[in-house]
């Protein structure tokens, strides 16, 4: 583990048997707590959101774009609580459009690796490599029993 940037990224004092990656100086526990923009905290993120949202561990599934070769969306919802994840697992640029059922003024976006676009059309989304949106339809995502 590379824990900071100190001599063997603070992993040990002694010599280490696996050789030390030299990118431990940018790429570092320190530093990944330090900035809020890091995987950890988008990890973080994404743990609370599992822990508070009863449509992710009992919500039905639904598949949205069944052939789509680059967007994986689906809906999840339970009772009166509905989320829609859309992902672009490659490097190109696929434009996703919201079907007219899911379209709703009390959306919010949960989580994103991207900040949004100002001004973009959110129901007609262009989405950037590697994306991954979800947003709460419905719902307050209170925590389950």
């Amino acid at each position: 583990m590379q824990w900071d940037d100190s001599p063997n990224a603070g992993f040990t004092e002694g010599e280490p048997w696996i050789k030390v990656n030299p990118n431990y100086k940018d790429i570092n526990v320190k530093k990944a707590l330090a900035d809020p923009n890091s995987i950890f905290h988008y990890y973080r993120k994404l743990i609370a959101i599992r822990k508070d949202c009863q449509a992710i561990i009992y919500g039905d599934y639904k598949l949205l774009l069944p052939l789509h070769t680059e967007i994986y969306s689906f809906v999840r919802s339970v009772e009166n609580e509905k989320l829609l994840v859309i992902l672009n697992f490659f490097d190109k640029t696929p434009e996703f459009h919201w079907p007219e059922d899911l379209q709703t003024d009390t959306k919010k976006l949960m989580i994103s690796n991207y900040e949004p676009v100002p001004g973009e059309d959110v129901y007609h989304l262009t989405l950037r490599p590697y994306e991954a949106r979800v947003y709460l339809l419905e719902g307050d995502c209170i925590k389950p029993e």
